[in-house]
C-alpha cells in the first residue's frame, strides 16, 4: 500500500492487464474512498509512457483505486489496490 501525505500532488502509476497483457487503451480510472463502488470514472493521467492517478486533493484515509477497461463487447472494472492519505 503506498501512503501519501494529504498536502501530495504524486502521479501513482497502475499497471491494468487483461488476460495477463499490459493495456493502455480503453482504460479510466477511479479513487474512492475503501469500501465504496465507483459512481465515475476518468481518463488515466500519462507519466513517462506509463498509465496511472494523480493522487491530489485527497483527505486523511484509505481509498481504492479502481480500473474500467472498454473493449467491445466487454467491460471489465477490477479494483487495483489501496493507497493511504495521512
Amino acid at each position: 500500500m503506498n501512503i501519501y501525505e494529504r498536502e501530495s500532488i504524486e502521479f501513482q502509476p497502475v499497471t491494468v492487464t487483461v488476460n495477463g497483457a499490459p493495456v493502455t487503451s480503453g482504460v479510466t480510472f477511479a479513487i474512492t474512498p475503501n469500501g465504496t463502488r465507483p459512481l465515475a470514472y476518468v481518463a488515466p493521467t500519462a507519466v513517462d509512457g506509463k498509465i496511472g492517478v494523480m493522487v491530489q486533493g485527497l483527505q486523511h484515509g484509505l481509498y481504492d483505486v479502481w480500473a474500467q477497461v472498454a473493449s467491445t463487447p466487454e467491460t471489465v472494472v477490477m479494483n487495483c489496490g489501496y493507497i493511504s492519505v495521512r
